[in-house]
């Protein structure tokens, strides 16, 4: 591959000849065109798209949170967001064994038609083997919110709580919590001085299975690493939050920051529908 500083008369996009030129993050590259190559779909070609796969599903979801925390490493590298999630969190997610992948085509043949209740209860089984506790949205050296824990009411309302951590108290707190039985996840916004926001949930999401990040991001840019929350009901042993911290109580004004549907607003118990 070759950056074109000036271009070929200007630049070009699509192929000429033995080369494909294209236009990406304000540049014009080259690269040598590539004739049709025959798929062997080998054993482990099928294993590297079964695992880039299940990084696709679960960094899609995510996109307006990598937005903000990947910004500069996807600008330092000239990637997207996205391929700088995978990079980064590669090594998180498992690679499937042969002997899995064949034990699992071969239970689909027999099951084409398989419950709502089923595929939640095998997406739940198999995403236990991601190092979810690793995972980073973000990569920076901010000040980290500590201390950051979350609890689901009976009623599907989220409350998320974290201490400052340093920082400026204005700082946005920027969330993101993961179901594996839905197979996708909703992002929120807090500020770092609140000390904890509230949020009502998707009804698929009550009483699953979840997984809550958190980093900081100041006003120029700056972003902080990821910190994983712990469930309240996980580790009775963490240390108390001040009660007389503050949290947020609009769940509609914390969710509507990346746009939940009007439909979940609607079921809002604090009247903010």
């Amino acid at each position: 591959m070759a950056k074109l500083d000036i271009g070929i008369l200007g630049g070009f996009s699509g192929r000429v000849g033995t080369v494909v030129g294209y236009y990406r993050h304000g540049a014009w590259f080259v690269r040598a065109y590539q004739p049709h190559i025959k798929d062997r779909k080998s054993a482990a070609q099928l294993e590297q798209r079964s695992r880039f796969k299940a990084m696709i599903q679960f960094a899609s979801p995510a996109t307006p949170v990598l937005r903000v925390g990947l910004r500069q490493v996807a600008a330092d590298q000239q990637i997207t967001e996205g391929n700088a999630f995978l990079k980064i969190n590669k090594e998180c997610f498992p690679r499937e064994s042969r002997n899995s992948r064949n034990s699992r085509d071969s239970r689909d043949s027999r099951n084409t038609r398989e419950s709502r209740e089923s595929r939640n209860s095998r997406n739940s089984r198999n995403s236990r083997a991601i190092d979810y506790r690793s995972l980073q949205f973000s990569r920076g050296s901010l000040a980290a919110p500590a201390a950051l824990q979350y609890a689901v009411d009976e009623g599907g309302v989220l409350t998320v709580r974290w201490s400052a951590g340093g920082g400026r108290l204005a700082d946005r707190i920027h969330i993101y919590l993961y179901c594996p039985a839905a197979m996708t996840g909703i992002a929120l916004q807090g500020e770092r001085g609140r000390h904890g926001l509230q949020a009502l949930l998707p009804q698929d999401f009550v009483g699953e299975e979840l997984h809550l990040w958190a980093f900081a991001a100041a006003a120029d840019g700056r972003v902080s690493p990821t910190v994983y929350g712990i469930s309240a009901t996980e580790d009775a042993t963490t240390t108390p939050h001040n009660p007389n911290e503050e949290a947020t109580s609009d769940a509609c004004t914390a969710a509507a920051a990346y746009g939940m549907p009007a439909e979940e607003r609607a079921r809002c118990p604090r009247g903010h529908g």
